[in-house]
């Protein structure tokens, strides 16, 4: 049943016969790359078939794809490709073109002076059509224009439009809080108001099809993995309409499905500060968070975030103790005061950093971490306290743990983050620095949602 494909598919060699064979018909030919066979190639070898009674299609080669288009290319070998478009129900013959690029990009002038077609179909937008004329005119070849255009019933697409949507991954960021984690809960809260200071970083977390990358995250690092995996499973849903949602509406969505999952007994900072992107402080409620209207400086940011340390205690955060310990104390009196002096430190830290007072920012998130550890004193442990203590000791100015504790990855803030990392890596030898940088777009954007 394939040869009546094999026997379309010609050599160069062979085209003055067919040249010969159809003398008294009018031969059309057009050529191109057609590394993955789409709708508008259809619809173009339709247009070219409407100018002449055979159409014979130049398929270019191998090499040429790959100087013309990249290393990459082609997707589809020379030999499938010439197969494929001869299996065409408009395609009579179809052709490898010469092995060689000239001029103006021209791939067939072998081709052409073999076959001596009456007419060459070439798109209106070629960007080698004056080369071509000027071949044409010497072989005595008509050349015809055609638009590239699709009819209503077909979407217009191209190649490389397939090829990206194939690679396409969804992007979610990880996110760092500097102050007021836990004020963000509306059952701890219970109907006050609460502060979180949070900034979105990057490389991001990436899902391909079924498939993730983690972009060398260690998990339970207290950044909000979780979080992530389960914003770029809803909106790579096709069930779910990310193009008619606001953002805020996406990241309530997130934390709806989130707690669903947690029995109602989480935060909205993790979902909003991902969504969102950027640096926000979150005002949380018992039924919204929305991001206070205070502009920092990209600058302001940029410049503080050089003198941020990132740094994993090389311990995978367990924070399941510190969480039951937070619901155990936090309606105790010293519970209280904790919750108050977090939620507080959310909503200064904002204002310090954006009047670009760092070293406040910094005695803010030391100021966090000791009231974090009132609430749960599984926050931290001896490990924990010693890494603290040592690297407020070389150069940390202030710092906490990432999320709730337990583990993790250590926020500081110093003069010299290389300096400080050597010398805690020296003293800790299981920790390691996690490099990141601030991510400022929001979750449609990234996504081009």
């Amino acid at each position: 049943m394939f040869d009546s494909i094999k026997a379309k598919v010609l050599d160069a060699k062979e085209l003055p016969a067919i040249r010969e064979k159809y003398r008294d018909q009018k031969i059309v030919f057009c050529t191109g790359c057609y590394d993955i066979l789409q709708s508008g190639h259809a619809v173009f070898f339709n247009q070219c078939k409407a100018f002449g009674d055979i159409l014979v299609v130049g398929v270019g080669r191998d090499s040429t794809l790959r100087a013309l288009k990249g290393p990459d290319r082609p997707v589809n070998p020379e030999t499938n490709r010439v197969h494929l478009i001869a299996a065409l129900q408009d395609v009579d013959f179809a052709v490898l073109n010469d092995t060689h690029i000239g001029e103006g990009k021209i791939d067939c002038k072998e081709v052409l002076s073999e076959l001596r077609p009456d007419v060459y179909v070439l798109n209106d937008d070629d960007s080698g059509l004056v080369f071509k004329e000027e071949l044409c005119n010497q072989l005595d070849i008509q050349i015809q224009l055609v638009k590239r255009e699709v009819p209503p019933e077909l979407s217009p697409t191209s190649t490389t439009d397939i090829i990206n949507k194939i690679n396409y991954a969804f992007k979610a960021p990880l996110r760092i809080d500097f102050a007021g984690g836990w004020a963000d809960v509306p059952y701890i809260m219970k109907g006050k108001t609460g502060y979180v200071s949070n900034v979105a970083i990057m490389p991001f977390i990436e899902k391909r099809g079924s498939n993730y990358n983690f972009s060398g995250y260690p998990r339970g690092s207290g950044l909000s993995t979780s979080t992530a995996v389960k914003l770029l499973e809803m909106i790579s849903n096709g069930n779910y309409n990310s193009k008619d949602k606001t953002i805020s509406e996406i990241a309530e969505d997130l934390f709806t499905g989130e707690n669903k999952d947690l029995n109602w007994a989480i935060g909205r900072q993790d979902q909003y500060a991902i969504v969102y992107g950027g640096f926000h402080c979150f005002e949380c409620s018992d039924d919204y968070a929305k991001p206070l209207d205070i502009e920092v400086p990209k600058d302001t940011l940029e410049a503080f975030r050089k003198n941020l340390l990132l740094l994993h205690t090389g311990v995978s955060r367990n924070a399941q103790s510190a969480v039951e310990q937070v619901y155990q104390n936090y309606q105790s009196e010293e519970g209280k005061r904790a919750l108050d002096v977090i939620s507080d430190c959310g909503y200064r830290f904002v204002y310090a950093l954006a009047e670009g007072d760092f070293m406040a920012c910094a005695n803010i998130m030391d100021e966090n971490w000791e009231a974090q550890k009132q609430l749960a004193r599984a926050s931290t442990n001896e490990n924990l306290d010693a890494m603290y203590t040592f690297a407020k000791q070389h150069g940390a100015y202030g710092g906490k743990i990432c999320g709730a504790g337990g583990g993790g990855a250590f926020i500081f803030y110093c003069e010299d983050p290389t300096q400080l990392k050597l010398a805690m890596k020296k003293e800790f030898v299981d920790c390691f620095e996690i490099d990141f940088e601030f991510s400022y777009q929001d979750i449609k954007e990234l996504n081009a949602l």
